[in-house]
């Protein structure tokens, strides 16, 4: 093998003239996300990249509004540096990746989906707060469903998740994943549904961007969390979802409560409740002691004021009934001296007497006449006469 020996500048214009002589170099276009994007004099320097590469980028005269994390189609050519040995694609043209007919009929349809208020958001259901199962419309085979389950078990190893394996991309796509959901809402136990694909090009993610879709998304009975496409991907079933997630794994993360963090919050509670009984108790306490000390010092008070009215009160009705009693000595006094004056006895006592005639009291001499028999009341004693003349 030959040993060539070449200088810097000899090596840099031979690897220049392979680009420029390639034909099939001129006028590429070339897609990516841009990055590092920056303005120097009236140059735009800036890269674009995918998962696995990037590419500098030189646009003369800085004409584009573009900034980082965009997503552009570039047309242009690939150009070598000599002196300073770089690599780089001088771009002509730069225009948002996907502006072409299938991203204006996303426009259309989704300005036509606004009007008709299927992105409403009075029209959002609120997420359960305690879901445990789970219902996943995606493939069956790939990352998504494997980071779906590994995100929710992390969460809560008690949670259920009912697949519905479907297409995500293709033809038969959009049937699969209407059924899917359709399927998912006629079980009753459901509680959320996540509709969910990896990253792709607005070409793969195009049956999310469906009518279909999206209505069967506005018409499900079930929340629904829609997790397509990376953190930069947006579809009409985002738009429809009760909930969008910006990838598949925080879509779970969305659905599912921590299981975990809820037996550390009881468990708080627990300890906390357990602290205020005790408190309450031992404050409880306290105050049934206050209160009975309480009690029994105002009942004392209470008792020895309640002796001292009964003492004052008995002295005073001591004092009327005395005084009653007195009263009514008096009185009786007074009663005896006038019965003593009016008392029959009395009166005979004086001399006086009381005489009857055939067992009545004679007050007049025409009811007797000479020979009747009359008996006369004295002091000590009767007598018995009979009348020998009647005088007036």
């Amino acid at each position: 093998m030959p040993d060539f020996k070449l200088t810097v500048s000899q090596l840099n214009n031979y690897i220049k003239n392979i680009f420029d002589n390639e034909e099939l170099l001129y006028n590429i276009s070339v897609f990516g996300e841009v990055t590092n994007y920056k303005i120097s004099g009236n140059n735009a320097y800036f890269d674009i990249k995918d998962e696995d590469a990037s590419l500098s980028c030189l646009e003369f005269g800085a004409k584009s509004n573009i900034k980082n994390g965009d997503s552009i189609l570039i047309t242009g050519r690939p150009n070598y540096h000599v002196k300073l040995g770089r690599f780089s694609f001088i771009v002509n043209k730069v225009e948002p990746y996907g502006k072409g007919d299938l991203y204006l009929k996303f426009l259309e349809l989704k300005a036509k989906l606004e009007r008709e208020g299927i992105f409403d958001e009075i029209n959002k259901q609120p997420l359960p707060k305690f879901s445990y199962n789970i219902g996943v419309v995606t493939s069956e085979t790939g990352a998504v469903i494997h980071d779906i389950i590994n995100v929710t078990r992390s969460k809560n190893p008690f949670t259920n998740i009912i697949l519905y394996p479907a297409k995500v991309q293709g033809e038969g796509a959009k049937e699969d994943i209407c059924a899917g959901i359709k399927y998912l809402n006629s079980l009753d136990y459901i509680d959320v549904i996540i509709v969910a694909r990896g990253g792709g090009s607005l070409e793969d993610l195009a049956p999310f961007n469906t009518e279909e879709v999206a209505l069967e998304v506005f018409k499900s009975q079930k929340p629904i969390i829609s997790g397509v496409g990376h953190e930069t991907d947006f579809s009409l079933c985002d738009f429809a979802a009760d909930m969008r997630a910006p990838t598949p794994s925080v879509a779970a993360d969305l659905a599912v409560f921590n299981y975990y963090d809820q037996i550390s919050n009881l468990a708080g509670i627990n300890e906390e409740i357990a602290y205020k009984i005790e408190n309450k108790q031992v404050t409880a306490k306290n105050n049934l002691a206050n209160i009975i000390k309480n009690i029994a010092y105002y009942a004392d008070k209470k008792i020895s004021g309640q002796q001292a009215l009964i003492k004052q009160k008995a002295n005073s009705i001591y004092n009327l009934v005395l005084a009653r009693q007195n009263a009514e000595d008096k009185r009786l006094s007074l009663l005896v001296g006038i019965i003593e004056k009016t008392n029959p006895l009395a009166i005979l006592k004086s001399g006086y007497s009381k005489t009857y005639a055939c067992g009545k009291v004679l007050n007049n001499i025409a009811k007797v006449k000479v020979g009747d028999t009359i008996e006369t009341n004295l002091l000590n004693g009767k007598l018995t006469s009979k009348i020998t003349k009647i005088g007036e």
